[in-house]
């Protein structure tokens, strides 16, 4: 496990960096979700999977998750967006695969638009683009108005158990990142998207809608019919894997 500070070096993100082999195959990078880490049942199973079939590959925690510094509540979409470019610029010499979780599926999609050139693949597991604006909207008048007296809102997802801290400036620091609000994401690189049918937390359509704004032509959504938002099972996670393959048999250099 190694520390990566950012360029002021007040904060760091962790990560592990499992370098099997030179390879014409891009690296791949795991993003995980909101409260999350490295450790998750994604991560640990495509950790397992990239070694067994020599791929590189990169976990990390992201600002405020698992062992990386940070509060969760202090942290922003556009923080967490630098904690992912700090992997790109720091770790990455030539390309890479990136396969996002929840937000780490709007992590990814925006690391796509910023470095068009290093992401040669996206696999998109329940992602949750706009997942703040979508939280503002749903709760109520009195407690948009507590969060923005107070700063914090304890909230929690439909199918989630506990409560989580979710800052106004987490909000509002989101509508620069917004993507479901563009007439078209110009995103070029081959992209699978992975989502539950019965999600309840980020449903299905959101996918669809990234899905007809996506520019891309190389585009594929697979819905598992019994799937929910965590998509965790050994069943969900073999729909994974198998489009990570299917995105490095398009993405070799």
């Amino acid at each position: 496990m190694h520390k990566l500070y950012n360029k002021t070096q007040d904060k760091f993100i962790v990560y592990d960096n499992y370098r099997i082999i030179n390879t014409n195959i891009p690296s791949v990078i795991f993003l995980h979700g909101l409260m999350s880490s490295m450790k998750s049942t994604k991560a640990i199973y495509l950790i397992d999977y990239c070694k067994k079939n020599n791929y590189n590959f990169i976990v990390f925690d992201n600002f405020g998750h698992g062992n990386a510094s940070g509060q969760f509540e202090d942290q922003t979409i556009s923080y967490w967006l630098e904690g992912v470019s700090l992997i790109l610029d720091k770790l990455i010499d030539k390309e890479a695969i990136l396969v996002g979780s929840s937000m780490g599926g709007w992590l990814a999609l925006l690391a796509a638009l910023r470095f068009p050139d290093k992401i040669k693949g996206l696999v998109c597991v329940a992602p949750a683009p706009d997942f703040t604006e979508n939280i503002w909207q749903n709760i109520s008048l009195n407690d948009q108005n507590k969060m923005q007296k107070e700063g914090i809102l304890e909230v929690s997802g439909k199918n989630c158990e506990h409560k989580y801290p979710i800052s106004y400036k987490l909000i509002e620091d989101a509508k620069k990142h917004l993507l479901l609000t563009k007439k078209q994401i110009d995103i070029n690189t081959p992209l699978h998207i992975i989502h539950g049918m019965l999600d309840e937390d980020v449903p299905y359509n959101v996918s669809v809608k990234l899905l007809e704004k996506i520019t891309s032509k190389q585009i594929v959504m697979k819905l598992i019919k019994d799937g929910h938002h965590n998509l965790s099972r050994e069943e969900d996670l073999k729909v994974m894997t198998n489009s990570l393959e299917e995105v490095i048999s398009l993405s070799k250099y």
